[in-house]
Parts: C-alpha cells; structure tokens; sequence
C-alpha cells in the first residue's frame, strides 16, 4: 500500500512540477513487435528476431527520426537473456503489429520521458495526433517472412 502511495504522490509531483507529457497517469506511445523471420545480408540468410531482441519481443519505440522518413527507429525493451530494458536504434523493417498504447509503468514512463520527443522541458511534445500520423507511415516498412 505504502508503494502505490509513493508512486502516485511521486508521478503528481512530476507533472505539478515539471509539466510532464501525461494525461492522467499515464503516457502514450507507440508499442511493436520483433518480426518472427527476416532476411539478412547479402545472401539473404533467413534469421530470427535481431541480435537485441528475441522474435515477438515487445518495444516501446521513439519516434525521434522523422527527417529519415522513420525508417531507423529508437526502440526500449527487454533484450535477449537480460532483465533489464535497453534503449537502442533498429530499423523499422524488423518490427510488426504498431500500435498506440499507453504506458503506466514508473520504470518506462521515466525512461520514455528522458527521450527528445517526450522530454518534460523540451518544448516540442508529440501529440497523441500525431503519433497516429506516425503510426501510419511506419506500419508499411514491415517486412516480416512467413515461413510454412
């Protein structure tokens, strides 16, 4: 009882205090998945997952790329073999199933927030609109293999 105490006194005086990108308790962002089976080098080698992340894996992904079309994309999530969540670049062709999400974790929400298009004094915040303007674009670079 005492820790959900200290999460919520602690997530309303970040957003009394810093402005912080919420809406209520929570943050939206766009959630995909690590295709099953991708191609990779020259010969097309047929591989599983990424070198990161296990195939299916669920990432939190940043939009902050957009002069690059979003065809690269900052993604956090649980890596291969760790518990942790890391925070790296990959490209949007091994990811699937984009959708709009909210985040209530406390680990995420500070991890998200310390990124540039969610930063609580950065002065350009990304709505919940143009994430769905987002959503659309990269939903068409999946190129997942479907293998019988």
């Amino acid at each position: 009882m005492m820790n959900l105490f200290k999460c919520i006194f602690k997530r309303k005086e970040i957003d009394q205090n810093e402005n912080a990108f919420v809406e209520g308790e929570f943050l939206w962002c766009i959630v995909g998945n690590i295709v099953d089976y991708h191609f990779y080098g020259e010969q097309k080698e047929i591989k599983s997952g990424t070198k990161h992340f296990r195939p299916g894996a669920k990432v939190y992904c940043i939009p902050e790329f957009g002069g690059m079309a979003h065809e690269t994309i900052r993604v956090i999530g649980k890596p291969r073999g760790s518990r942790g969540m890391i925070n790296v670049i990959i490209s949007t062709k091994k990811m699937k199933n984009f959708r709009l999400q909210k985040v209530y974790s406390d680990s995420l929400f500070e991890k998200i927030s310390e990124q540039a298009p969610y930063r609580v004094n950065n002065s350009y915040r990304l709505s919940k609109k143009e994430l769905v303007d987002i959503l659309d674009i990269v939903k068409a670079y999946t190129e997942e293999i479907k293998l019988p």
